[in-house]
C-alpha cells in the first residue's frame, strides 16, 4: 500500500523532485538515476513502481529543460539526428515494454553501471577505454550513420523501460564522444530525446499497471521548476566545465550502481547460505 495519502503533498518529494531537475536539466539527464535509487532506498518503493514512477518525473524536466537550452543557447544540432533518433528510442521503448514484465534486470543492470565507468573515466580523460571500444566506429558513421544511431537508439529506448532513466547518462556521451557535436549540442538533443522517449516508457508502464501517480502530485511542479533553473544556470557555463562536472556525476552514479548490484548478489549469497545450514 501507498505512503502516500491522496491531495497531501509529501514535503520530501517536492524537494527532491526540484533538486534533481536543478540538476538533471542542466547537465542534459533526466535524473532517473537518482530517482530509482532513492525511491528503493528512501521511499521503500519496488524496483517497477521506481522506474515506472522515475519516467513519469523525467517528462516535466525533459520538455522544460529542452525548451529553456533552445532558449539560452543559439547552436542547434543537425535535425537530421532529431528525425533518426527520437523515432528510434520510441521503438526501442515498446519493445522494451514487451519484456519487461517477463526478465530480471539484474545483469542488465550491472552491464550498463560497468559501461558507465568508462565513459565517466574517458570523459574524465583519465583513461581512454571507451576510445578502445569505439576505436572502428567513426569509421563507420562517417560511411552510414544512419543504421548505427537508429541501433543504438533502440538499445536506449530498451534501457529506459528496463531501469526507469531518461539514458542521458548514455545519449550525452554518444553525441559527444562518437558524433562529436559540442556538450551544448548534445543536451539540448538529450533533453528533446528524453521527452518523447520518456512520454512513450510511461504509457507503456501504465498500459503494465506498474505507474503509480499518487507521488507524482508532489513531483511534478518543483521538477518543471528546477528544470528552468538548472538550464538557465548551466547555459551560461563552458563547455570544458560542464563536461567535466557531467563526467564526475557519471562516474559518482557508475561506482554506486556497481557497488548497490554487488552487495546484493553479497546479501543474497549470504541469504541462501545460512539457509542451507539449517536444513
Amino acid at each position: 500500500m501507498s505512503k502516500f495519502v491522496k491531495n497531501e503533498l509529501d514535503i520530501r518529494l517536492v524537494l527532491l523532485g526540484f533538486w534533481v531537475a536543478l540538476f538533471s536539466a542542466g547537465v542534459g539527464i533526466g535524473g532517473g538515476t537518482i530517482f530509482v535509487s532513492i525511491f528503493i532506498s528512501v521511499f521503500g518503493f519496488d524496483f517497477k513502481k521506481a522506474a515506472s514512477t522515475s519516467l513519469a518525473a523525467i517528462i516535466p524536466i525533459s520538455m522544460i529543460g529542452a525548451m529553456s537550452h533552445f532558449i539560452f543557447l543559439s547552436h542547434t544540432p543537425p535535425l537530421r539526428y532529431y528525425f533518426m533518433f527520437i523515432p528510434a528510442c520510441m521503438l526501442g521503448a515498446i519493445v522494451g515494454g514487451k519484456i519487461f514484465h517477463k526478465q530480471k534486470s539484474t545483469w542488465f543492470k550491472f552491464a550498463f553501471s560497468v559501461f558507465l565507468l568508462i565513459v565517466s573515466l574517458r570523459m574524465l580523460k583519465v583513461i581512454d577505454l571507451s576510445s578502445l571500444a569505439y576505436g572502428g566506429l567513426q569509421t563507420i558513421l562517417h560511411i552510414n550513420e544512419l543504421p548505427f544511431i537508429i541501433f543504438f537508439g533502440i538499445i536506449i529506448g530498451i534501457t529506459a523501460t528496463f531501469l526507469g532513466l531518461g539514458c542521458g547518462l548514455l545519449i550525452v556521451p554518444f553525441y559527444v564522444i562518437i558524433i562529436g557535436l559540442n556538450i551544448h549540442e548534445a543536451i539540448r538533443l538529450s533533453l528533446t530525446t528524453m521527452f518523447f522517449l520518456t512520454f512513450s516508457a510511461t504509457m507503456i508502464h501504465r498500459k503494465l499497471k506498474t505507474l503509480d501517480i499518487i507521488p507524482l502530485k508532489s513531483l511534478l511542479i518543483p521538477a518543471l521548476l528546477g528544470a528552468v533553473t538548472g538550464a538557465s544556470i548551466t547555459s551560461h557555463l563552458p563547455a570544458p566545465i560542464l563536461k567535466q562536472i557531467f563526467g564526475v556525476f557519471l562516474f559518482v552514479m557508475s561506482c554506486k550502481f556497481i557497488i548497490w548490484e554487488l552487495f546484493g548478489h553479497y546479501k543474497m549469497w549470504t541469504v541462501r547460505k545460512f539457509s542451507e545450514s539449517l536444513e
